[in-house]
């Protein structure tokens, strides 16, 4: 830009019109000056002022590198001390950060075993990876293993979480709500805290304490009825990324517009596209979270390279909006973007 932005200015100063000849030369010189001058100007401010971080990929490869060889002494070491409940619980830890929720399953597994199941922090981060690999495991074990933490420790965050889910996944909403109540009364972040109050409010008004929420001025979800919200979506990959899918799980989910918890998601695998499938209210994670909450949604189709649900650095996805108001048909998303 700043070359073809010279030659504009530069030519008339060069050549003058009618091909007048520069007696002197000195316009010549000044406008050879100015052509090498400008860009390097340009450069050296770019590299001084810019917040661009030159060395980024060599740091994070740098420390991605650090962190296998620590994964790898660590490994080693619990290889020769597998007593050490500490180190297994570090081991899973590691594994969690880097969203390898099946050896995190199976270092955790390491504590609880030699710790026979008396260490809390085994109980939790077992049943966190368990439920981080397959979310139906809070209907399983890992709905067991947040229970028997929170006999023990009732007022845990992580514990008080999970098994407010898995209570409200099984049905129990007014003890999902109680759980979630205890975890705002400990002052979490407010993003946390909105989507909390707003789940408990929508509780409330479910299990028939409307005029609490209503007092307080909150709107509350809308009646349910017979004809349930259903989206008909139609998902398929850009050929560039098809080699690059392989049969990593696919995440069809919908959410809000803001943001926050899927309001319904589907799994399945990237060897299955293209696919049509339904998103429907019985797709929720909450069952006071659904799509009948919404008028309008934000509709994603992820694929996991890490294999989590959550979203991470190299997913590929695709998104479109949709409004039950205005859409109908067939919702058409193509999978052509990576997560940065």
């Amino acid at each position: 830009m700043v070359v073809a932005l010279l030659v504009w200015i530069v030519l008339p100063m060069v050549w003058k019109r009618g091909g007048e000849a520069d007696s002197t030369g000195e316009r010549r010189v000044s406008s050879i000056v100015l052509v090498f001058t400008l860009p390097l100007l340009a450069i050296f401010m770019y590299t001084q002022l810019s917040n661009w971080d030159w060395n980024a990929e060599e740091t994070q490869v740098s420390q991605a590198a650090e962190m296998e060889q620590m994964l790898s002494q660590l490994e080693a070491r619990m290889a020769s001390q597998p007593e050490d409940v500490e180190g297994w619980l570090m081991l899973g830890r590691s594994y969690m950060t880097l969203q390898r929720f099946d050896r995190a399953t199976a270092a955790f597994q390491q504590a609880y075993d030699h710790s026979e199941g008396n260490n809390l922090d085994a109980v939790i981060g077992l049943g966190e990876s368990l439920a981080l690999s397959d979310e139906n495991a809070l209907a399983g074990r890992a709905g067991e293993l947040f229970e028997s933490a929170l006999a023990v420790s009732p007022e845990h965050p992580k514990a008080l979480w999970y098994g407010s889910v898995a209570a409200l996944r099984s049905g129990k909403l007014a003890l999902g709500r109680d759980r979630l109540k205890a975890l705002l009364a400990q002052n979490p972040p407010e993003q946390f805290r909105a989507v909390l109050a707003q789940q408990i409010r929508e509780l409330d008004a479910e299990l028939g304490d409307a005029p609490a929420a209503a007092a307080a001025g909150e709107q509350t979800p809308p009646a349910s009825s017979s004809q349930q919200r259903t989206i008909r979506v139609s998902v398929s990959i850009a050929p560039q990324l098809r080699e690059q899918a392989g049969d990593a799980p696919l995440f069809v989910l919908a959410r809000a517009p803001g943001g926050g918890p899927p309001v319904a998601v589907k799994r399945s695998t990237a060897n299955q596209l293209p696919m049509t499938l339904e998103l429907t209210e019985g797709d929720a994670m909450i069952p006071s979270h659904t799509l009948a909450n919404f008028s309008q949604v934000q509709v994603v189709a992820r694929i996991s390279r890490s294999g989590a649900p959550q979203a991470s650095s190299g997913d590929l996805y695709g998104e479109a909006d949709y409004d039950f108001d205005k859409d109908g048909g067939v919702l058409n998303i193509i999978i052509d973007q990576l997560v940065p």
